[in-house]
């Protein structure tokens, strides 16, 4: 049997004891409080009797008075006790009444035995008062006889035997009563010895069962803990049952294995993790110089932007100091000086354009405004638009692809941004030949701008996406760029949720592709 079972069996046994001792406890008070209250209506019973036989002889002394020596108080005496005794006669009614609805119709006796009383007092009133009425007209010593009989056979006989009988009936009732007390309290005292007794063999026998079934398997338990705080974990408990101190010990001979298993994983995972903890130094490490780089680059950016900004600034205040203090001039000499703040104007516009999509871009708050869009459509358009450039130029400009449609969501501007940027750049610092392709890629579709040109060495092509780098091949042959054309185009594209990258090798040209995945994933869409 489980612990568990035994448990609720001797919690049931003592349950069931407590309620057969509260049982025999309230059965007790109240066969108490029946024999208490009908030794108490007893007792009044008697003590209602004994002043009625008190009051009544009262009454006939008071008649054998006034037959003597005459009626002195006019009967008020008379009068008084016979409302006593009226008022006795009720009383032992109503606690009759009282005996009846307590203990039953048993007690109907005492009502007849109090009838007769009652009769047997109006039966001595009435000859009382013909013994009364006939003193005048009988002879003295008739009268006498009358008033003898009366006392003497009427009241000490027949009246007092009544009284007699009622007394020793209430007394006998009261003896009764009080032995049927004792015998119960008798009962009870026994039974609450029975119930004690059973309680505390019960209470010692689930004591030694229960001390039984748990001292020596939790003396187990406790020494394999302590084995396992020893570091002893080949310790095992043996288990020769299956109640629950046994299920435990199941559980900790799997636990010990557990922990043996884990222990020697443990100590090979914290040579991985060691190795683990080097590489993330090394990572670190790197990762701080990248920070410091990154802050570098910061502080660049803004000496950059100052300067980008001075040199349009710059000719915008120049032209308008100029205009102002040539005097009255003709309009085209105005015209001119306007034409040049607008274009100054422009080229900052753009610089800060560029910038705050950059940054946007950085900071996850880039806004698009998307549509279908065809590349197949849209990027030979951008050729046929740059080509006159292009030969200007001397570059051969030309699209290829082999796709008949090539549609995805995307901002259609922005994408064209993108083409004229690494076009641009192509024909500016490119070769002689520039070519746009257009490809299916694995999630969507690729598009490549290459040229013949000198290319990029390895360094360049790291720092190629830094805003406001300009490598070796651009300072030399442009000096009016901002070396933010790739960064922007980098930060477009990836908005898109595609990549982009550059392929290429000093002297053998350069191919800038990126990615558009058909299905785009924005982080802000306006």
């Amino acid at each position: 049997m489980r612990i568990i079972s035994k448990l609720y069996l001797s919690v049931a046994l003592l349950l069931a004891i407590a309620v057969g001792g509260a049982s025999l406890a309230v059965l007790c008070a109240r066969h108490a409080s029946f024999h208490l209250e009908r030794t108490n209506l007893a007792h009044q019973q008697y003590e209602a009797y004994l002043s009625l036989s008190t009051h009544t002889y009262e009454l006939f002394k008071q008649f054998g008075d006034a037959m003597l020596i005459g009626d002195r108080d006019r009967g008020e005496g008379v009068t008084e006790l016979r409302a006593k005794i009226r008022a006795d006669i009720d009383r032992i009614r109503r606690i009759t009444a009282e005996e009846i609805q307590l203990v039953g119709e048993e007690e109907i006796e005492e009502l007849e035995h109090l009838e007769k009383i009652e009769s047997k007092i109006e039966d001595l009133l009435v000859e009382y008062e013909e013994v009364v009425r006939s003193r005048n007209r009988d002879e003295l010593s008739n009268y006498w006889t009358r008033l003898s009989h009366m006392l003497d056979e009427t009241i000490d006989q027949d009246f007092n035997q009544l009284i007699k009988e009622g007394i020793a009936g209430e007394a006998e009732e009261v003896a009764e009563e009080r032995a049927n007390t004792m015998a119960m309290i008798r009962m009870f005292h026994i039974l609450a010895a029975v119930f004690s007794l059973v309680a505390i063999l019960a209470a010692i026998a689930s004591v030694w069962i229960l001390r039984r079934d748990l001292r020596e398997p939790i003396l187990k338990l406790v020494r394999g803990a302590s084995a396992l705080e020893r570091g002893d974990l080949d310790h095992r408990i043996h288990i020769a049952g299956r109640n629950e101190l046994d299920d435990v010990a199941l559980a900790f001979n799997k636990m010990a294995q557990e922990v043996s298993t884990r222990e020697k994983a443990l100590s090979e995972s914290n040579t991985r993790l060691e190795r683990a903890i080097s590489e993330r130094t090394a990572e670190l490490e790197r990762l701080l110089a990248a920070l410091k780089e990154s802050d570098t680059n910061r502080r660049q950016l803004l000496a950059d932007v100052s300067h980008e900004l001075r040199t349009p600034l710059t000719i915008i205040r120049g032209e308008a100091d100029i205009a102002l203090r040539g005097g009255d001039s003709s309009t085209g000499h105005y015209r001119e000086a306007l034409e040049k703040i607008r274009d100054a104007a422009m080229h900052t516009a753009s610089l800060v354009d560029d910038l705050l999509f950059v940054a946007r871009r950085e900071a996850g708050e880039t806004r698009l405004k998307l549509e279908t869009v065809d590349l197949s459509t849209l990027l030979p358009k951008v050729v046929d638009q740059h080509s006159a450039i292009a030969k200007q130029n001397g570059a051969d400009l030309s699209f290829v692809s082999d796709l008949e449609e090539a549609v995805v969501r995307a901002d259609a501007g922005r994408i064209r941004q993108v083409a004229l940027i690494l076009l641009e750049n192509a024909m500016r610092y490119g070769g002689s030949r520039i070519e746009l392709r257009l490809d299916q890629a694995p999630m969507g579709f690729a598009v490549s701008v290459s040229d013949n040109g000198p290319g990029m060495t390895e360094d360049e092509q790291k720092r190629a996406f830094e805003r406001f780098f300009r490598g070796t091949n651009a300072a030399a042959r442009y000096r009016h760029g901002s070396g933010l054309g790739l960064p922007v185009a980098k930060a477009i594209v990836e908005a898109h949720g595609g990549d982009i990258a550059l392929k290429t090798a000093p002297g053998e040209g350069l191919m800038v592709a990126f990615t558009l995945p058909i299905r785009t994933k924005l982080e802000a869409v306006a």
